[in-house]
């Protein structure tokens, strides 16, 4: 039996500083009398002050505020967690590096009743450090979690889904096709679900006023993260496409790729790099990266005992026994 209409769901594990920007902002949620909700967070493991800023929290809101203990590190784990724990026949998540703002709620709980809809997601921007001058390429922005998309309310496509840190699920969703997977470990989850609901016939739409703001420090800016988070990106749409299209699709794709990489990114970048133009440079080695990612994960799945990789699985925390083509 549910006590409130909507659970937020927020995951966090030693981030204690940037946790108590969140939960301000979360517990500040307008509803104009139209529902009732609950601040649920899962603390996975955290070893700061995370529990004292939760407390802190929530002894000066009225509302709700909730929080477990999970000991099994994972984002996975932890979102499943917080599925099993919350009383909202609504499942908002929202992530502990991110603000949100006042109507921000209201706004998704809308488009949910206007469009009859079961699952929403919200518009993302970023939040760079003060005192950043740099003007992100588009590519880059997208990877660091920027959604953006349309100025309208639409349907998301097959190439553009919802994000998990700013998405509005109905809890029949994970009663007719299943929790996330816990097979997926950093990233990819969020996009197996959306996978998964469209299998279903479950459609998603974009509520462009339902803005939240993606707080990125500036070890986020740095080559070394985009890099990891480009192949991640790139791998998680190679498990996608081979689930939905099988081998001899997924292959062509990912050869599609690669000659996209070689034939045109290639002479792209070294024209970047002779006017010195740094920021597409970067936009451009993320595409690489990308292509990369997606043909790694196609090699592994089709033969992985000749494309084995551990290198690479161990360098950029990939679970590799868990890929796998259909009927592999």
């Amino acid at each position: 039996m549910t006590t409130v209409d909507v659970t937020i769901v927020m995951c966090t594990r030693n981030r204690a500083d940037l946790l108590r920007g969140a939960m301000n902002s979360l517990v500040a949620q307008l509803t104009d009398g139209a529902f009732t909700y609950e601040l649920l967070i899962v603390n996975n493991a955290s070893t700061d002050n995370t529990a004292e800023v939760i407390a802190e929290v929530a002894a000066r809101t009225p509302v709700t505020v909730r929080s477990v203990y999970e000991a099994q590190t994972g984002q996975v784990t932890a979102r499943n967690r917080g599925l099993r724990e919350a009383q909202g026949e609504w499942i908002a998540n929202f992530d502990d590096d991110q603000t949100a703002e006042p109507t921000w709620l209201l706004e998704l709980m809308r488009v949910a009743r206007d469009k009859d809809a079961r699952s929403v997601g919200g518009k993302l921007f970023l939040k760079l450090p003060e005192g950043c001058e740099r003007t992100l390429a588009l590519q880059v922005r997208r990877l660091l979690g920027e959604s953006l998309l349309w100025d309208h309310v639409a349907p998301y496509t097959r190439k553009q889904g919802p994000g998990s840190g700013n998405q509005l699920l109905h809890t029949s969703i994970f009663e007719q096709i299943g929790v996330y997977d816990e097979a997926f470990t950093l990233r990819a989850y969020d996009t197996d679900l959306y996978r998964r609901m469209r299998a279903a016939g479950i459609t998603s739409w974009f509520a462009p006023a339902a803005v939240a703001h993606h707080v990125t420090p500036p070890s986020r800016l740095e080559e070394s993260y985009l890099r990891e988070t480009a192949l991640h990106n790139g791998w998680s749409f190679a498990r996608r496409d081979t689930i939905e299209w099988g081998a001899f699709m997924t292959w062509l794709a990912a050869a599609a790729r690669v000659g996209q990489a070689l034939l045109s990114h290639t002479p792209q970048l070294w024209l970047a790099r002779r006017f010195r133009r740094d920021e597409t440079v970067l936009a451009l080695r993320c595409r690489r990266w990308r292509a990369e990612g997606y043909a790694r994960c196609v090699l592994y799945a089709t033969a992985p005992s000749l494309f084995s990789q551990p290198r690479f699985f161990s360098r950029f925390e990939f679970r590799a026994s868990k890929v796998s083509l259909p009927g592999h």
